[in-house]
């Protein structure tokens, strides 16, 4: 088990500084674009570091990349299983934790996420790419998740779809699980 976090966090290293270096940029335009520290990016990209998702996202936004784009294993088969929960999990301080299904790095960008969000978080996340939409569907619970000022209630079925590109918000009523996919624009 060990061995898998250390393969995990040393894949991540190498991605984040391969997409680093394919746009030119040094450690410290990474981290003047993402608000961390060299030394903290430095980390990461060594494959010390345990970012959190928070990390994560500020690393996709500032690479200009879907976070599945840095955590996803690049795909061998044609045909893949997907057992629950059997990827990564990606952490939030707020306590939602999410785990992704699916990251598609064609011309059409899609990553597929299984989250789980306990009763009482209320997560808030600034936007996403540019032209980046998020179609949630409730599995279980309750949860209001939308743009912010503009959540709405979603119960078991239900879903919605919304432009991600502003800042949005996901606060669980009930312990909630939903299914998450992130569609974003064709590749720049």
């Amino acid at each position: 088990m060990e061995d898998q976090l250390v393969d995990l966090s040393r894949h991540l290293g190498d991605t984040i500084r391969s997409h680093r270096t394919a746009r030119g940029m040094s450690l410290g335009d990474l981290a003047r674009a993402s608000g961390l520290s060299k030394t903290i990016l430095a980390r990461i990209e060594g494959g010390a570091g345990n970012p959190s998702v928070e990390t994560l996202w500020r690393l996709s936004r500032a690479l200009h990349v879907p976070l599945g784009a840095l955590v996803a294993e690049p795909e061998a088969a044609r045909t893949r299983v997907v057992r629950a929960r059997s990827g990564e999990e990606l952490r939030a301080d707020s306590g939602m934790g999410a785990w992704l299904v699916h990251a598609e790095g064609q011309e059409r960008r899609i990553e597929v996420f299984d989250i789980e969000l306990p009763r009482g978080t209320d997560h808030e996340t600034g936007p996403h790419l540019p032209g980046t939409e998020e179609v949630v569907l409730c599995v279980s619970g309750r949860v209001a998740v939308g743009p912010l000022g503009e959540e709405v209630g979603l119960g078991p079925g239900d879903a919605v779809v919304f432009t991600a590109d502003v800042g949005h918000r996901y606060h669980a009523l009930r312990d909630t699980r939903t299914v998450c996919c992130m569609l974003y624009p064709a590749a720049r």
